[in-house]
């Protein structure tokens, strides 16, 4: 669906030239939900305006469907972005107009018969659940509200692609939630294929199918969201999973532990993350152990489960306990006090 090709941006300002995107290469299937996660400044927003072409790229290519559009004239670049939605984290709306009217410009931009317009925008609102809202104007609105304006507008040509740039970063908890609910839904309905810029890997986790780790203009980790939580290699990587799953214990607590055990972290994937593992491994085992902390997370349809264990007993029969969890599809990692 979405191919970038060696793409490169170079910015030049007073004090020289930037890097903004370094050689991203990436390849997003049709109907998925793709992220794509940064700090400020790692190049995830240049990636998204390059796909669109709000950003010309320095070098290399973006392919539509196919389509190379760095290689389209103005006007066929003008129709092609058409199938191109796009909503922002400030929403843009236009504050003098309705909800009903600030739809309608996305469609009037396109020049889609007057007598079409109507039915279609009235359609978007249901879509986005603002039927009860077209005669409001911006600033009587919720941020959510405004936002899901935001998507209706950008649905208003029956896009193909939809691009989200900090979509629900100004957005409280509740109201975040809100909004990925109708973006999934969206994907479900429509088969959009959805490209979501964030820094909260918590809506990765809740919204993408896969999703691709920037640093520094580079795309440094790539793969599908289960994979990456499940198995990050790089530390950045580690640094933006823990703050969904990760859990420190206090120092009080490890004041109270036996310092001749170990505190081991478990993760248990796929089904292993459902069975009685670890009371199997207290039943055929010499250890004794105390489970400190500990939950399963689902993300999509499939458990993940992260345990931490203060285990003692003798070095053989500790070491015997981690080959046992291990065969048993256990990551098995021995942790001390940060």
């Amino acid at each position: 669906m979405i191919q970038l090709i060696d793409l490169y941006k170079l910015y030049k300002t007073n004090k020289g030239t930037v890097v903004g995107v370094d050689h991203v290469n990436l390849h997003i299937q049709k109907g998925e939900i793709f992220g794509i996660v940064g700090y400020s400044g790692a190049g995830k927003s240049s990636v998204l305006r390059c796909i669109n072409l709000l950003e010309q790229p320095t070098s290399g290519k973006v392919l539509v469907n196919g389509v190379d559009l760095t290689s389209l004239s103005k006007n066929e670049l003008r129709k092609a972005r058409q199938k191109i939605g796009m909503i922002f984290q400030h929403f843009y709306l236009v504050n003098s107009k309705t909800v009903f009217e600030n739809v309608a410009l996305a469609l009037e931009a396109a020049d889609t018969p007057k007598a079409s317009i109507e039915g279609k925008v009235k359609e978007l609102l249901q879509l986005v659940g603002l039927a009860d809202k077209a005669d409001n104007y911006p600033a009587q609105l919720s941020g959510g509200q405004k936002q899901r304006v935001g998507i209706a507008r950008a649905l208003a040509n029956d896009p193909q692609v939809l691009l989200c740039d900090e979509a629900t970063s100004a957005l409280d908890p509740t109201t975040t939630q809100a909004i990925l609910a109708l973006l999934r839904e969206i994907n479900r309905k429509l088969g959009l294929t959805i490209i979501l810029i964030t820094h909260e890997m918590e809506v990765v986790k809740e919204l993408c199918h896969r999703v691709a780790i920037m640093q520094s203009g580079k795309v440094i980790e790539e793969g599908s969201v289960y994979e990456i939580f499940a198995n990050p290699l790089e530390p950045l990587t580690r640094e933006f999973i823990s703050n969904v799953l990760e859990f420190k214990l206090p120092d009080k607590l490890w004041d109270k532990l036996d310092p001749a055990g170990k505190v081991l972290k478990l993760l248990f994937r796929d089904d292993a993350a459902e069975q009685a593992i670890i009371s199997d491994l207290l039943k055929e085992s010499g250890i004794q152990a105390n489970i400190l902390h500990g939950k399963i997370d689902y993300i999509g349809d499939k458990p993940l489960g992260i345990f931490i264990m203060e285990v003692t007993g003798s070095n053989e029969e500790i070491a015997d306990a981690i080959r046992y969890l291990t065969d048993r599809s256990c990551i098995v990692e021995v942790i001390g006090r940060a």
